[in-house]
């Protein structure tokens, strides 16, 4: 498979010094996550949830649209993924846990070919962080605040 941009490497690894910003960004990412849903009111769970589902979908696109391949592809599923998280406001919050969880099974399908190729460390944590956090969302939402 060709790229438009063959400079990146999508093999590369994640102790490498290439792609450090991305690198910083996505750990950055990470650490908002709980520290925000510890430091905000419980009130606002849901909300930092689809901000976070929706901050999690602008990656893929933006490497297609990069790279010149699937991109409308990647940006169909990004706007179903939000619009998904963002009816979870209005409706029930299932469907802001399905929205962070369908978007770790898409990180899946691309680490099995589908999709614009992307860093195997970055999908491999995004399945994990993705999955972890609607794990998470799902117990709060079956138990309450602790």
């Amino acid at each position: 498979m060709t790229h438009a941009h063959s400079d990146i490497d999508w093999h590369d690894s994640l102790l490498s010094k290439r792609f450090m910003a991305l690198k910083a960004a996505a750990t950055l990412y990470v650490l908002c996550i709980p520290v925000s849903h510890f430091a905000l009111p419980y009130a606002l769970i849901w909300g930092i949830a689809v901000f976070f589902l929706i901050a999690m979908l602008f990656t893929y696109p933006a490497a297609a649209w990069r790279s010149g391949n699937h991109f409308s592809l990647e940006l169909w599923i990004s706007l179903c993924l939000a619009l998904v998280g963002f009816m979870g406001l209005f409706t029930t919050p299932w469907l802001i846990i399905a929205g962070i969880f369908d978007h770790g099974v898409w990180d899946l399908m691309k680490h099995c070919g589908h999709g614009t190729p992307f860093f195997g460390w970055y999908i491999s944590g995004c399945v994990a962080v993705d999955w972890c956090y609607a794990a998470a969302l799902t117990i709060f939402l079956l138990t309450g605040p602790i």
